[in-house]
């Protein structure tokens, strides 16, 4: 009974653990993929990492400054139920992060592709196949 139940419970856990899948390194930032139960996992430490360093570097040139941002973040970060106070924190953020190059992730050419089959087949989808055009008429 116990060898059932430990089966039962690695088989849990075998669907819970994130797979990776692959990786989509051709681009400015390399982007992998692991599949989870109903979905998928974009790991970004790469570009997470770029973020970091250069909030370290802009901390290193002016620490009044990034660190004035950071605390008038964190004294808006728990507002109650005050929603003007989360708006202006968002904004900090949303300022914050544009000094660091922005929260966007680009992709470009084939890394395009590659994250969008990684993502597919993480779903059990497959890869993307082209179906060719029904014919029209007597053709």
């Amino acid at each position: 009974m116990k060898l059932f139940r430990a089966m039962r419970f690695f088989r849990f856990l075998d669907t819970t653990r994130p797979k990776l899948i692959g990786g989509a390194y051709s681009g400015p930032t390399r982007v992998n993929v692991s599949s989870i139960a109903g979905g998928a996992v974009l790991h970004l430490d790469h570009r997470l990492l770029h973020l970091v360093l250069e909030l370290a570097e802009q901390f290193v040139e002016d620490p009044k400054g990034i660190g004035e941002q950071l605390r008038e973040i964190d004294a808006l970060s728990n507002p109650g139920r005050d929603s003007h106070a989360r708006h202006e924190r968002d904004e900090l953020v949303d300022d914050l992060l544009a000094q660091l190059g922005g929260a966007e992730l680009r992709l470009m050419g084939e890394q395009v592709h590659r994250v969008a089959e990684l993502l597919l087949s993480s779903n059990g989808a497959g890869t993307v196949v082209a179906l060719p055009s029904q014919r029209r008429g007597a053709a």
